[in-house]
């Protein structure tokens, strides 16, 4: 099972950018006349369509900044600023609201309203379009403020095949963000507020309360990390899975507050063969594999970053077309059913012991 093993977790910027420059050298389009051909990029051709949108759209280009990523320009400019706001910077947790519209183009998603808000990791190399990444750190958005970037081609989707998706996000399009940041963490931070969610699971469950569950159901386990909770449902007490053994693991993953979605499953025909200890394989699944036993059912709790590190955001966040990138290996494959720090939920068998 691919998504259960160690893989890239992060998107490889430079990799990237390299292959779609490889695109821009080799493919040629018919694009609209808001779009332009990446394959012929002209910088000053994207300035004037840059300036053009926000003259006709009344902001003051007084206002507009230009940075760089590789060979490609981009542009931003603040719409609020605060002053007194906390500054971000590489390796820190954003929680932001924003909204992306194609330049000249229709608004494509939008998280707003406080309540909508999508937390990512800075400069970690885990958001697409890649250039949107480069552009919060350039910026130097603060706490509290609201940037716009507008992105070129080949720091956005370029001219890659988005099937039923390239309706909204016609090919070569350039690429305008609203971001506002809501509040600044850090990763050490995450595993504090997961926590916390574990916390309300486990309550809200009653997984301590004995007289809920049946005699051979064992107590809650906790790492002492926080980050992984686990419990066995029906104990077993046979043979313990030690360094080196293949196990066969059947099983359902599912978000921790969400049983309707099934992110994963394995059945007992078909299921996850791995050696215990193997780096390959995830590290919460690792550590509660070696406290379950042959033909017990343990429910796990562990939170994504013992998994899949911090995953990737993806702009928009559709869910059809992260499947897409995935199937073209633009993102990785778990990018396509795991969200940026979610919480997952394991139930969990040992068939075998090898």
């Amino acid at each position: 099972m691919q998504s259960l093993m160690s893989m890239q977790t992060n998107i490889p910027i430079k990799a990237i950018i390299m292959a779609i420059g490889m695109l821009i050298t080799i493919m040629t389009c018919s694009c609209k006349e808001s779009d332009i051909e990446v394959d012929s990029f002209d910088a000053s051709v994207f300035r004037g369509e840059v300036y053009d949108f926000l003259t006709i759209n009344g902001i003051d280009t007084t206002l507009i900044v230009s940075g760089t990523i590789g060979a490609y320009p981009f542009y931003y400019y603040p719409i609020a600023l605060n002053s007194q706001g906390k500054t971000q910077a590489e390796g820190n947790v954003l929680a932001i609201e924003y909204q992306l519209s194609v330049l000249t183009g229709d608004t494509l998603a939008h998280y707003s309203n406080d309540h909508l808000v999508y937390y990512l990791g800075q400069g970690m190399q885990a958001i697409f379009p890649v250039g949107l990444d480069e552009a919060l750190i350039t910026s130097n958005i603060k706490e509290g403020e609201e940037y716009a970037y507008i992105i070129p081609p080949a720091l956005g989707y370029s001219d890659l095949s988005l099937g039923d998706f390239q309706t909204l996000l016609p090919a070569n399009s350039i690429l305008n963000f609203q971001v506002k940041l809501d509040s600044i963490g850090a990763l050490f931070d995450v595993p504090s507020f997961q926590s916390q969610m574990l916390n309300n699971y486990i309550n809200n469950s009653a997984l301590n309360d004995t007289s809920r569950w049946g005699d051979r159901d064992g107590l809650v386990y906790r790492a002492d990390n926080s980050r992984l909770v686990m419990k066995i449902m029906d104990s077993a007490y046979t043979i313990s899975p030690v360094e080196g053994n293949t196990i066969s693991l059947s099983y359902v993953l599912y978000d921790l507050t969400d049983s309707s979605l099934v992110l994963d499953r394995r059945t007992a025909s078909n299921p996850f063969i791995f050696e215990l200890g193997d780096e390959s394989v995830l590290e919460g699944l690792d550590q509660a594999v070696r406290l379950m036993h042959l033909n017990e059912k343990a429910l796990v709790l562990l939170t994504s970053d013992l998994a899949y590190k911090e995953s990737v955001a993806v702009f928009p966040d559709y869910s059809g077309l992260i499947k897409i990138l995935t199937e073209q290996n633009i993102l990785p494959s778990y990018a396509a059913k795991i969200k940026p720090f979610q919480i997952l939920r394991f139930e969990a068998y040992i068939e075998s012991i090898d």
